[in-house]
């Protein structure tokens, strides 16, 4: 082993070389650069986050557009097929109540065609009775109206002949019977013939047999 060298006493130590002091200035100048760096790259970092913000803000506004697009789209599709429905059910309507209204119009007019019939049915019913009553009325009153005269020129000729007058009075009287027996015959038969008689018919019925009956009862 070697020794340490020893100094003997009164010789001088040799004096050690002075080290620099180095300032806390001196000792961080060269980290400078690389806090230089970090905050660059601390602000990359920053600008990359912001630009992939800004991305995925502009990729989700996207998406939204295209969403909102697509829902307009739907909406407008739904409403094209509301619509569409809506004129099919429309016309659907407007075709049954033209459907409704012609068979409306078809049974009016067959009603009313009926109506005119049946009232044209009815004129000629009552024009046949109006012409049987008037037929009646004469054929009533030509005999009534001959007798009547004959009677007349009888008691005009009593007083020429009166037993003439007498005899052509008793025909007189059994003729106006006999007529009075046919035109009584005449009427029974006629009423017993209309199986179904209407009101218009018994009306007539009975003013014919109260003609007769005036005959009877009001001899001049």
């Amino acid at each position: 082993m070697s020794e340490a060298p020893t100094h003997a006493a009164g010789v001088p130590t040799p004096a050690r070389p002075q080290q620099t002091e180095r300032s806390p200035q001196t000792e961080r100048m060269p980290q400078q650069p690389q806090r230089t760096d970090a905050v660059r790259t601390d602000a990359q970092r920053t600008e990359a986050q912001r630009t992939d913000a800004q991305r995925t803000d502009a990729q989700r506004t996207d998406a939204q557009r295209t969403d909102a697009q697509r829902t307009d789209a739907q909406r407008t599709d739904a409403q094209r097929t509301e619509a569409q429905r809506t004129e099919g059910q429309r016309a659907d309507v407007q075709r049954t109540e033209a459907s409704r209204t012609e068979a409306q119009r078809a049974d009016h007019q067959r009603t009313e065609t009926q109506r005119g019939e049946h009232e044209r049915d009815e004129r000629r019913m009552e024009q046949n009775r109006a012409e049987q009553h008037t037929g009646s009325q004469h054929a009533d009153s030509r005999p009534s109206s001959k007798l009547e005269d004959e009677w007349q020129a009888v008691q005009y000729e009593f007083v020429d002949d009166p037993k003439a007058a007498v005899r052509k009075a008793d025909e007189l009287v059994t003729r106006a019977l006999e007529e009075l027996n046919t035109r009584h015959r005449s009427l029974t038969k006629q009423l017993e013939g209309n199986g179904d008689p209407q009101t218009e018919d018994l009306r007539l019925a009975l003013h014919r047999y109260r003609e007769l009956f005036k005959s009877l009862v009001a001899v001049k």
